[in-house]
């Protein structure tokens, strides 16, 4: 008796003190689900995970930014690398809903034209009270404080 579905291999997990990658594989497309702090004292672990990800010769490999908390310049070298290795391969590079700040980062270096990025989960509202520039009084407070001269006073001996 032969089954009629394969089962899907369990996922590799890989740890550091303030990342976790979830490395698994459906059909033609390998994703890899980040959850923490992407820098330099564990870009080599990103690095391998994303390099054994496409080793395996997917049609797809896709980035899940969604869970990451600090992305640095070590971090979109690590991408930008295995996008250019990725290209080599054939496998199409994805990033997955990456979070503000990743895109951040990517607004600045202006390298999101080298990196698709797709959208499934929503981005999350900005907790502002409103959009006033940093620094901006508000209306209802004078600058000094709730009320004109009350910061100092002056004792008349």
């Amino acid at each position: 008796m032969t089954p009629r579905h394969r089962r899907q291999p369990p996922p590799v997990v890989l740890r550091t003190p303030d990342l976790r990658i979830e490395t698994r594989r459906s059909g033609g497309t390998v994703r890899c689900a980040l959850t923490g702090a992407l820098h330099q004292d564990n870009q080599r672990v990103f690095a391998l995970a994303l390099r054994d990800g496409l080793h395996s010769r997917p049609a797809r490999l896709s980035v899940d930014l969604r869970a990451v908390d600090l992305f640095t310049s070590s971090a979109l070298d690590t991408l930008l690398r295995a996008r250019h290795e990725a290209r080599a391969l054939g496998v199409a590079l994805a990033l997955d809903s990456p979070s503000r700040c990743v895109r951040r980062v990517l607004e600045i270096t202006r390298s999101g034209p080298y990196l698709p990025i797709e959208d499934r989960a929503p981005v999350r509202a900005r907790r502002c009270a409103g959009t006033r520039p940093p620094g901006t009084p508000r209306a209802d407070r004078d600058p000094v404080g709730p009320g004109r001269g009350t910061a100092f006073r002056r004792r008349w001996g």
